[in-house]
């Protein structure tokens, strides 16, 4: 570019050989400062992408992740095969104890399921009341003397027996219920067979009353003459045993059900009412026995030997009377009636083999136009067949 300044000196650069070229001809003068930096050019292209580096160290392992959620339930497995048939089961009288007077009655099993054995806790009786005095008796005649007899022969010895026929199926029933002397133990016999038992029951009575005043004493009568002893007759030869039968079909199956229910508090039951039983003890393994509200039980079909004890009352002069009963009827043979000639307990007794066509309720009534007091009432149940 021209410069018309001609006269005053000025400085080039160049930038090719660092020159001066000046129109006067002076000398070249000191270097100025540097000027100010200037502005950032454009910025250059990418350049080539580098080779990948080697793989670094592995890191260190995660913490163990929460456990996974519980799978569903597998299918059921077979149905396994069937057992073996069980033994028929049994049931023996075991021990029968005479408790306390005014204790609670108790039937527990010795044996096992499959082979019961039945002990019998019965109490004895209250002591019974004070009887009237008798009128004195008259003086019994003299009897005469009997003529001694002569001794028999000796009776010759018997046939052998025929082969008796197949045994029947085995039964149960009640023999006789007898008055013990007060005290004593009470007992159960069997006066039957293994195949056909006939059950002998000895209750004991409460303890006697009180002496009554003595009667006048009656008149002596004449001593009658002793008569000779006889002499005693020879024994006869003993039989032949006959042969042994042939064996009886396989009787019945014994179970092992049995229930009892209690109550020793006192209770008044009107006329026609029945007794409250509300404590049971019931061991039915198969449901045959089950209580029936607080009052009884309910029997499934078949045959049971049913007792039941209590000490009952009046609240005064009049009658004690008792059955047992199925679905609300009165088993005559069963009933039990007692006056009595003041308020006083006397302990009852009612047994019998109930048979049940299923379903019914067995229950104590009160059967008679009174009421009647009721306590330690006990009912027991066991099934024969």
């Amino acid at each position: 570019m021209p410069d018309n300044d001609l006269c005053s000196t000025k400085i080039y650069t160049n930038h090719n050989n660092g020159s001066c070229n000046c129109c006067c001809g002076s000398s070249v003068g000191p270097a100025g400062p540097m000027g100010p930096m200037g502005p950032q050019g454009p910025q250059g292209p990418r350049g080539v992408q580098g080779a990948q580096g080697p793989q670094g160290p592995a890191g260190p392992a995660g913490a163990t992740g929460a456990a996974g959620a519980i799978g569903p339930i597998g299918p059921a497995g077979p149905v396994g095969p069937a057992g073996v048939a069980g033994a028929a089961a049994t049931v023996a009288v075991g021990t029968v104890t005479t408790g306390a007077p005014g204790s609670a009655a108790a039937v527990t099993n010795a044996g096992t399921n499959l082979a019961a054995v039945l002990n019998f806790t019965i109490p004895a009786g209250a002591a019974g009341a004070v009887g009237p005095v008798g009128p004195a008796g008259p003086a019994g005649p003299t009897g005469a003397a009997g003529p001694v007899g002569p001794a028999g022969p000796a009776g010759p010895a018997g046939a052998t027996g025929a082969t008796g026929p197949a045994g029947a199926a085995a039964t149960v029933t009640v023999g006789t219920v007898t008055t013990g002397a007060p005290g004593s133990a009470a007992a159960v016999t069997n006066t039957g067979t293994d195949a056909a038992a006939v059950l002998n029951f000895t209750l004991p009575a409460g303890p006697a009353g009180p002496a009554g005043p003595t009667g006048a004493t009656g008149a002596t009568g004449a001593t009658g003459p002793v008569g000779p002893a006889g002499p005693v007759g020879a024994t006869g030869a003993t039989g032949a045993t006959g042969p042994a039968g042939p064996a009886g079909p396989a009787g019945a199956t014994a179970t092992n059900d049995n229930a009892l229910l209690y109550n020793d508090a006192l209770q008044t039951v009107a006329s026609g009412g029945t007794v409250a039983l509300p404590t049971n003890l019931i061991n039915s393994p198969d449901g045959s026995i089950a209580a029936s509200g607080t009052d009884g039980v309910t029997l499934a079909a078949g045959t049971y030997l049913v007792s039941f004890v209590s000490d009952a009352g009046t609240t005064g002069a009049g009658d004690v009377d008792a059955a047992l009963q199925l679905d609300g009827t009165p088993l005559t043979y069963t009933e039990t009636s007692l006056t009595q000639t003041g308020p006083a307990e006397t302990r009852i007794a009612l047994n019998s083999i109930v048979t049940s066509t299923g379903g019914q309720v067995l229950s104590v009534v009160n059967n008679g136009a009174a009421a009647n007091t009721h306590d330690n009432s006990v009912l027991t149940v066991v099934r024969l067949a």
